[in-house]
C-alpha cells in the first residue's frame, strides 16, 4: 500500500521565487532530483563528500534529538519505510524499506508490516525483534529519550511510560521475525509518518547492552542495517560512511563513500566548496549566493523547508516566569527587519509556531489559523500600547521597578562565528529600540549551550526545528508536558489535552481547530516561545551530482545520491 502527502506545487514555488528569484529548484536530502551536468556516465569513484554544521550529539537513537545525529542515523539505519518524492516533486511516497508491506484494519488501531528480508552489517538478520527493542527502549522510562512522548499513540504508552505497565505492554510486538504488529489506542492520522522518521528503526539489544552508557558515543559502538555504515567518527572533524553491503536494497545504492565533514564556522564551509574540498554547500550570505548563482558548474537550489527558527524562554527564571515580559520579547521584534539583517532576507517572516509548508491533511495550517503574532502586534496597536508596555506591565507584576535598563538578561547563542556575532549585535539594538532593555549575548559552541539549556541555565535561548511528519502535531506537541525537546519549564493540562486530542481526530478541519486553539494559547496567552523565521533551504551542488531530493521531509538520505563522470 502506498499512500501519498500532497503539497501544493504553487506555495513552494511562490516561496521558492521569492527567496531566490535565479535559483532552478532542488533540494539536499536525497530521493530523486537534479544536477544539471550533461554527461549521463557514471563516475568510476562514486564518492561524496558533504558535512554538517556541529558534532553529533549521540549515534544512540533513542537519546539523540538534534539534526546532526538525526542525518548520519538517517544513513546507518533502516526503518520500516522512507518517505520519497514523486517525479514531479510536487508530492510524497511512503517507499519500501526495512518493511516490503504494511496493512492495517478496518479502523486503523493495529497495523501489521512485513518486513524486507534484511542484514546488520556484521552479517546477522535483522528481525521484527530489533523494531520491538527499539520502540519499547523509546517508552521506557529508564532511558530518558527526548522524543519517546511521540510514540503516545501506541497503546498502553501511557502506562508503560510512567512505569506502571511493563514495556511488554507496549503496542508493539513481533509476531515472527519478520512479521511486526503495531497497536494504536486510537485511529492516528498521522501514524504512517512515524514510521518514515526515528522513531520505528531498529536496534540491537546485545551491542546496546554491550557498550551501555558508551553506546553510541564512537564509531566501533554501533552497527548498521541501512544503506551505509559507519566507519569512522573523528570527533568535531569528520564522520566516514561506506556502502552497506548486507543492506537488503544495496543494488540501488551507487555511492561506495561518504565523507561528512563537521564544519561549525560557516565561512570555512563556503570556502571549501568553492575550493573544490566539498560537493555541497548550504549558504544564505548574500555575497556567496551570487557568487555560486554565477559559478560555472554549480547547481543552485531552493525551496521552502519545515524548519522553524526560534526563540524561546526559560519559564522558571525569574524574570521569564512572567507571560507579559516573554510577549513582550515576542511582540519586540521586527520578523521581516531579522530577516534582512541576519538571513540576508533568505527566510521567510514568520508569525505562528507551525511553518508554512506543513498541513493538516489538505489544509495548509497557516493559512487557516493565521498569524498569531500578528495579531498580538495588532491588538496591542489597537490600543494604544507597545511591546514596552507588556515589559513594564510585566515588571510591575514582579516587583522590578519601571527601568528596563535596570533588568539583568543575557540570550544565549550557540555559534561563536561571524554570523552568531552579527545575530547577537541585531538583537542587542533591536530589544535595546523597542524595549529599552540592556541585552548581553552568551556565545558557545552547540555542546555547551545545549547543556546549559538542558540544565536550565539560560533565560533566552535561540534554535531551529526541523518538522519530520507533515502534521502540526509535529511542533506543536514539542510544548506538552510529555515532552522535553525545548526546555522552557512551562507545561498546561489544557494545552496537553488539546494537543493530544487533535493528534487523534480524524476529521481534518476539527483537528485543525483544535491546533490553532492550540497555538493560540502558546503563543497569544502564554508567550512561551517566539517564532520566528522558516528557513529557505539555499544550497548548492556541484554539476556532477544527481540524485538529491527537492522537497524538505524527504528521507532518503544520501541513498540516491550519484556521482557523474567530471
Amino acid at each position: 500500500m502506498k499512500r501519498y502527502l500532497a503539497l501544493l506545487l504553487a506555495l513552494v514555488m511562490c516561496f521558492s521565487l521569492a527567496a531566490c528569484s535565479n535559483e532552478t529548484g532542488g533540494g539536499g536530502g536525497g530521493g530523486g532530483g537534479g544536477g544539471s551536468k550533461t554527461g549521463t556516465e557514471l563516475a568510476s569513484e562514486q564518492k561524496y563528500v558533504t558535512y554538517i554544521s556541529s558534532e553529533p550529539m549521540t549515534l544512540d537513537l533513542n537519546r539523540r534529538s538534534d539534526t546532526y545525529s538525526s542525518t548520519i542515523l538517517t544513513n546507518i539505519l533502516e526503518g520500516l519505510t522512507r518517505l520519497s518524492e514523486n517525479e514531479t516533486h510536487d508530492a510524497y511516497e511512503y517507499v519500501p524499506a526495512g518493511a516490503k508491506s504494511w496493512s492495517s484494519n478496518e479502523d486503523e488501531t493495529v497495523w501489521t508490516f512485513e518486513l524486507n528480508e534484511n542484514y546488520w552489517d556484521d552479517g546477522q538478520k535483522v528481525t521484527a525483534d530489533d523494531y520491538v527493542y527499539s520502540v519499547r527502549r523509546y517508552v521506557d522510562p529508564n532511558t530518558g529519550s527526548p522524543l519517546g512522548y511521540r510514540l503516545a499513540c501506541l497503546k498502553n504508552y501511557e502506562g508503560v511510560n510512567s512505569g506502571e505497565l511493563p514495556v511488554e505492554e507496549l503496542g508493539i510486538r513481533a509476531v515472527d521475525e519478520d512479521t511486526l504488529e503495531v497497536t494504536l489506542e486510537a485511529p492516528t492520522p498521522y501514524f504512517m509518518d512515524l514510521t518514515h522518521g526515528m522513531l520505528f528503526r531498529p536496534q540491537r539489544q546485545d551491542i546496546v547492552e554491550q557498550h551501555g552508557d558508551k553506546y553510541g558515543a564512537e564509531a566501533d559502538t554501533v552497527v548498521s542495517n541501512g544503506p551505509f555504515k559507519i566507519t569512522s567518527w573523528t570527533h568535531n572533524s569528520e564522520i566516514t560512511l561506506v556502502k552497506n553491503d548486507k543492506y537488503w536494497d544495496a543494488d540501488n545504492v551507487t555511492l561506495d563513500e561518504v565523507t561528512v565533514k563537521i564544519i561549525a564556522d560557516a565561512n570555512t564551509s563556503v570556502n571549501a566548496f568553492a575550493n573544490g574540498e566539498m560537493d555541497y554547500v548550504s549558504t544564505t550570505k548574500v555575497e556567496w549566493v551570487e557568487r555560486f548563482n554565477n559559478t560555472e558548474g554549480v547547481v543552485p537550489v531552493s525551496y521552502p523547508s519545515s524548519t522553524l527558527t526560534y526563540s524561546f524562554f526559560n519559564t522558571k527564571d525569574k524574570i521569564f516566569s512572567n507571560a507579559n515580559i516573554r510577549k513582550a520579547f515576542i511582540t519586540g521584534i521586527d520578523r521581516v527587519e531579522l530577516n534582512d539583517m541576519c538571513f540576508g532576507g533568505a527566510r521567510i517572516p514568520t508569525y505562528g509556531w507551525v511553518v508554512p509548508t506543513l498541513y493538516c491533511g489538505d489544509i495548509n495550517f497557516r493559512e487557516f489559523a493565521g498569524d498569531p503574532v500578528q495579531e498580538m502586534i495588532d491588538e496591542l496597536e489597537a490600543e494604544g500600547k507597545t511591546p514596552k508596555d507588556l515589559l513594564l506591565q510585566g515588571m510591575q507584576e514582579l516587583g522590578l521597578g519601571d527601568d528596563p535598563s535596570t533588568l539583568d538578561i543575557t540570550f544565549s547563542l550557540a555559534g561563536t562565528d561571524d554570523w552568531f556575532r552579527t545575530l547577537g549585535e541585531y538583537l542587542q539594538q533591536a530589544y535595546k529600540k523597542t524595549l529599552g532593555i540592556n541585552l548581553e549575548i552568551s556565545f558557545s559552541e552547540w555542546g555547551i549551550f545545549i547543556d546549559n539549556v538542558e540544565k536550565g541555565n539560560y533565560q533566552i535561548g535561540f534554535m531551529g526545528w526541523g518538522a519530520s511528519m507533515n502534521d502540526p502535531y509535529d511542533v506543536l506537541s514539542l510544548h506538552t508536558s510529555q515532552s522535553n525537546a525545548i526546555y522552557t519549564g512551562w507545561a498546561n493540562e489544557e494545552y496537553d489535552a488539546l494537543v493530544n486530542e487533535a493528534s487523534v481526530t480524524l476529521d481534518n478541519q476539527k483537528r485543525a481547530e483544535m491546533y490553532k486553539q492550540a497555538e493560540d494559547m502558546l503563543l497569544k496567552e502564554y508567550g512561551v516561545a517566539n517564532p520566528l523565521a522558516t528557513t529557505v533551504n539555499t544550497l548548492f551542488y556541484k554539476d556532477y551530482v544527481k540524485g538529491y531530493g527537492m522537497m524538505p521531509l524527504s528521507t532518503m538520505g544520501y541513498k540516491s545520491i550519484q556521482i557523474l563522470e567530471h
